[in-house]
């Protein structure tokens, strides 16, 4: 198979996916609209039915899902309590998991701008939800994990844990973006790619299909294939993402060309409407 981008609503898309690729999915990263109403952001992020309009995609993503497969989605405090409940009845509690991850460290938040705080607290946790049809056979595999000593970054392998922490954090993914295109703010809420790298990395063999339905600056794109680059692996990815401001073909599209060409990637990638 070829690596796909696809710019549709993720709905349709993963119908039309589910001929060929229901059961053969086994990583799925994804960043939805946390519904937190933000004007500033690029896109539309508050819909008074959030919970429904996420139910029935998690229902079409269960049936893609490998038996073996793994989601990360991302969330925070807004939607938590609705995504758990959402995800709880799909894959059922027994196979739900919780993270927390660290989305501020001092290391790397060089170029970080501080939020106001709010009741003289400061936010510096997300949570993912980890989900999979039968977490209770499915077996992680140890990610890179970096630490500092001396000053300097060294990574160790090391199992994933709860809490996640120096893979990176809103600021930095910022940073990544201003290296592709010059501008910290061409997206306003990316992840950083060492992050899903190391989730792909978690829950993959070295020629799964990874699937990201919300796909945004397209950072899952680029950490398969770095993943790959690193360890020899085919893996392919499928990225979804609307026209919403044009997000797909001015960030989506644009991030991967640019990182295939900066980091000397193999792949290749077919674009779809």
């Amino acid at each position: 198979m070829k690596n796909l981008i696809i710019e549709s609503d993720n709905l349709i898309a993963m119908n039309k996916l589910l001929p060929v690729y229901e059961g053969k999915i086994d990583v799925m990263p994804i960043d939805p609209p946390y519904n937190t109403n933000i004007s500033h952001i690029g896109y539309k992020d508050y819909d008074d039915k959030w919970k429904a309009f996420m139910e029935e995609r998690l229902k079409v993503a269960y049936k893609l899902l490998s038996d073996k497969g793994v989601m990360f989605i991302h969330i925070d405090e807004n939607e938590y309590f609705s995504l758990y409940d959402i995800c709880s009845t799909i894959f059922g509690i027994e196979n739900v998991r919780i993270l927390i991850w660290k989305k501020t460290n001092d290391y790397f938040d060089k170029n970080r701008i501080e939020k106001p705080l709010e009741n003289g607290i400061r936010h510096t946790h997300e949570f993912v939800l980890l989900c999979g049809k039968n977490l209770k056979e499915t077996v992680l595999k140890p990610i890179m994990q970096p630490s500092v000593i001396n000053g300097k970054i060294v990574e160790v392998k090391k199992p994933l844990e709860t809490v996640v922490d120096y893979l990176g954090t809103t600021s930095s993914a910022k940073d990544e973006i201003a290296a592709l295109f010059g501008d910290r703010t061409a997206f306003a809420t990316p992840k950083p790619m060492k992050l899903i790298k190391e989730f792909v990395r978690a829950a993959s063999e070295k020629d799964s299909i990874v699937l990201d339905f919300f796909a945004g600056s397209g950072t899952t794109g680029h950490a398969v294939m770095d993943l790959n680059k690193e360890d020899g692996g085919s893996r392919k990815f499928i990225l979804i993402t609307n026209d919403e401001n044009d997000i797909c073909q001015n960030i989506t599209v644009p991030r991967v060309r640019k990182a295939i060409d900066f980091f000397n990637y193999k792949e290749t990638f077919d674009f779809l409407e």
